[in-house]
């Protein structure tokens, strides 16, 4: 997908704690939670954890 195209955007709900657990792993105080997610699931993958 380019820059171009405009992405689909959707709300989740996230616990206080969970929020607080993802700023944590922020890199940079602006950096999306988004950015933070992929970011893990990057990791997941090259580990070859698969889906349950």
């Amino acid at each position: 997908m380019n820059n171009k195209q405009k992405k689909e955007i959707t709300t989740i709900k996230l616990s206080k704690d969970t929020a607080n657990a993802l700023n944590e792993l922020k890199i940079h105080p602006r950096q999306s939670y988004e950015e933070v997610i992929l970011e893990m699931l990057k990791l997941r993958t090259k580990k070859g954890d698969k889906k349950a």
